[in-house]
This record gives structure tokens, sequence and C-alpha cells, in this order.
């Protein structure tokens, strides 16, 4: 572009000093000067043309390469060739590391096995755009994202297809909130149901329990009907205690909040569930950080809270095995983790775990709101709570307290 414009001014110089010439009988000395002053003008201001041009590319270009967004930019074989700092600080590769790589590396394996990169590829080749595609993403540390994609093709002048971009925002953090805020929601309204039930079973359990108790005075110890009676009243009494959890499980929780040791807490857990074990191999070790500082929580429901996870590890451990009650702190957080090595969580079960009422248990055996219980305790302490497990291999919930 710019060479045409000297080139054409070229020319409409030469037709400038003929006219002169003809016109005004000007020497040619004269012609000369009005010429090369035309000229520095004109110059003057294709250079300045030039450095707006840079500076509007420049401004553009930093633009792409310092947002906060990660912008991809792709060949016709979907290879890498633009990769921004949105995308550095999303995925932890560095621009050396993706540049000339297939985008496919990014993308999880039951992904690739749907065919999300095929799909991709067809929806920008056939109708050139992609918007707000929300799928998932692998970093380097290998943590799954939740992201939003954007994707549009790039065409030349002669509208062939050189490239594509693609645009990609981090939406995990939204849908953790979204997901807790439809928990909350959840949990409001299955509190309403499970107090009005529980109040329900108080009344006539109470009479069955009376009933039984006061029948029990009239039989002899070793009798059929005193088996019987003392049947009906510890089934009883196992329903009311089921009763009294659904009913803390339906109020709101009211802290007592004061600075504790979180190390004294998981001390005298470990000795307070020895016996759960009963005929089991298993061994409780403790991995705790020595002067961990002191955190500020109501200490009965971080104890029932926990309690809960390493009854549950207690169970998930067939006849031998191993539970580790570690604490560490990590950027003024105070971090637990409860791992065991027993048979673990099913990738089906896994985002179940913590729904209230959600148990593999045999029936009888649990009310299924002991995890629903630890999170919401954790969640009021404003901490957070996650899970890994693999199957057959074991589990490890990891708490974060502030």
């Amino acid at each position: 572009m710019e060479n045409r414009v000297t080139s054409e001014f070229e020319k409409h110089l030469e037709s400038l000093g003929s006219m002169l010439k003809e016109e005004f009988d000007l020497p040619d000395h004269a012609i000369e000067t009005v010429a090369g002053s035309v000229k520095t003008v004109v110059m003057q201001m294709i250079r300045l043309m030039r450095e707006g041009k840079s500076a509007h590319e420049k401004f553009f270009s930093d633009i792409i390469l310092n947002s906060i967004d990660a912008i991809i930019g792709f060949d016709n074989e979907f290879k890498i060739f633009l990769w921004n700092k949105g995308a550095e600080n999303l995925f932890g590769y560095s621009r050396e590391e993706a540049t000339g790589k297939d985008f496919a590396f990014l993308i999880p394996k039951h992904l690739l096995e749907k065919g999300e990169k095929e799909f991709l590829i067809k929806e920008v080749n056939e109708k050139g755009f992609l918007a707000n595609h929300e799928s998932e993403r692998i970093t380097k540390s290998g943590e799954t994202k939740f992201v939003s994609i954007s994707r549009f093709a790039v065409h030349d002048e002669q509208n062939q297809m050189i490239g594509s971009v693609g645009i990609i925002r981090d939406m995990t953090l939204v849908r953790k909130l979204q997901q807790e805020l439809r928990e909350r929601e959840n949990l409001a309204l299955i509190g309403e149901v499970v107090s009005s039930v529980a109040h329900s079973l108080s009344n006539p359990l109470n009479i069955i329990s009376g009933n039984a108790d006061y029948l029990l005075l009239n039989k002899k110890e070793g009798d059929e009907e005193h088996e019987e009676l003392e049947a009906i009243l510890n089934e009883a009494t196992r329903i009311t205690k089921s009763i009294r959890h659904l009913l803390n499980f339906s109020r709101p929780l009211k802290s007592n909040k004061k600075l504790n040791d979180i190390n004294e807490i998981l001390t005298k857990i470990s000795e307070d569930v020895k016996h759960m074990s009963g005929k089991k191999d298993i061994k409780i070790k403790k991995d705790l950080e020595k002067n961990l500082k002191q955190v500020e929580f109501d200490q009965a429901q971080i104890e029932e809270a926990l309690a809960n996870i390493v009854t549950n590890a207690i169970q998930a451990i067939p006849s031998k095995g191993e539970i580790t009650l570690s604490t560490r702190s990590v950027n003024g957080k105070t971090i637990i983790t409860i791992a065991d090595n027993g048979q673990g969580i099913s990738k089906e079960n896994l985002d179940k775990i913590f729904n209230p009422f959600f148990s593999t248990k045999e029936y009888g055996k649990g009310t299924g709101l002991g995890l629903s219980i630890t999170k919401r305790v954790i969640s009021e302490h404003g901490g957070d709570i996650s899970v890994k497990s693999t199957q057959g291999k074991g589990t490890s919930f990891i708490i974060e307290l502030n």
C-alpha cells in the first residue's frame, strides 16, 4: 500500500513539474525547489501514516496479548501459532511450550473420545464461528477447568480461510458458585420437608418406646416376649437417633466459634474411633504439622464433621488398611487431609457423595447425611472441602480452613 502511494506520487510530481514549466515558464531550479518542498510534505504525511498504522497495530496487539481471557490463534491445520498471557495463566503452558501443538492436548480424554475436537473443527469450517460453547479443558498441572469457548474463522482478502481464533473464558469459579447456590436452595427445601416429617414421627415413636419400656417391666429376661420387646425398644432408639440427626440437619447452625488447635481435634478423633474398627486391622497414622496456627471454629461442629469422614474411611476399608490424618499450613490456610487406602469411590458416585440422603451403605447402616452435614459445617466456617478418589486404591478428603 505504502509503495503504491509513493509510486503514484512520483508520477504526479513529474506532471506537476511539466505544468509549472508550461504555465508559468519557471526556471528548472525553481521547479526543483517547489517539487522538493511538495515531496518533503508528502513524505512527511506518509511517515505519519506509517507511524499511525504501527501505533494502531500495536494497540490491538497489546489488547490481544494481555487479555485476561485466553486468546489462541490456530492455522488451517489447527496448530497453535498465537498464545497470549491469558492462555498462559489459564493453562500453565508458556508460549514456547504451546506454539506449534495441535489444540487437542488441552481437551480431556473423555471429551476427545466423544468427538469434541471434530465438533469444534466442523463448527468453524461450516459456520465460520462458534459462540459460548461450555466445555472442560485440562491444565498443565492436570487440573480440570470449566470453560466457555467462542471461536471464529479468519479469512484473507480473497475470502480464503487462513486460520481461526479461539477465545476461552475460565468459568470454574462461576460453575462452583452456581452449584453452591443450587445446593443451598435444595438444602433449604429438604430442611423444611425433613423437619415436618421428623416432628410427625416423634410423637408416635415416643408412644411406642414408652409402651415397650413399660411392658418390659413385667417380663423376665430370657422370655421370648422380653427379647421381642427389647428389639422393639432398640429399633425405636435407633430411629429416634436418626430423627435427631434429621432435625439437626434441618435447623440453622448456631456456632460458638473460638480459637482451637486442629491438631488436638484430630488426635482426639483418632483415639475416639479406635473401637469402631472391630475385627479390622486398621492403623490410624498422624502427620501433623508442628506449631500449626490456631483456627477459629466451633469445636463440636468441626469435630463431628471430621469424625464423619474418618468413620466413612473405616467403613471403606474391607479388612486391613491405613488412615492418615495430616495437617499443613499453606498460604495462610490450614489444610487438613484425611486419606485412606480403602475401596475408593466410583466415578459416577463421586459427584453425589455430598448430596443429602445419598448412601452406598446397606439399609439401616446410615442416614446418608454424614457428609452433607460435614460439607455444610465446613462451608458455614468459610472453608472448602474437596475429594479425590480412585476405585480400588482409596480416597482423600481435603479440607481448607481460613
